[in-house]
């Protein structure tokens, strides 16, 4: 149930935005996305909903003995591995332009031609 006024939701954090029909404008416009007027009670509830959850997962009391669980340790290397050229046929291998351009529709001096998408 959308609503149009303030957001009805608590505010447990002073720095969470405000999501209201300006912000959802200013968003769509941004990303350049096309929203109906009608679409926007929705999306305000929608984003609200999103917040709630990044609020409840904030406020989840994480045991001492799990916490360091959660941390990434730097791995200690003791090999390497031998470098090996990669073939044409490899993932990620060398690539003869010419062919990689061919399938795509504007290929010039060995790069992708886009449009221009900023301003």
């Amino acid at each position: 149930m959308a609503q149009d006024g303030p957001s009805h939701h608590p505010r447990p954090d002073p720095d969470r935005p405000v999501i209201d029909e300006a912000l959802v404008r200013k968003t769509a416009h941004l990303a350049r996305l096309e929203v109906s007027d009608d679409e926007i009670p929705g999306l305000v509830e929608h984003l609200e909903k999103i917040l709630d959850l990044v609020d409840t997962l904030r406020s989840v009391e994480i045991p001492e003995g799990h916490r360091s669980d959660l941390h990434v340790s730097q791995a200690t290397v003791s090999m390497t591995r031998e470098d090996q050229s990669a073939t044409p046929t490899d993932a990620g291998g060398p690539r003869d332009p010419a062919a990689f351009g061919g399938n795509a529709p504007d290929w010039r001096d060995g790069s992708f031609v886009t449009p221009r998408v900023v301003g």
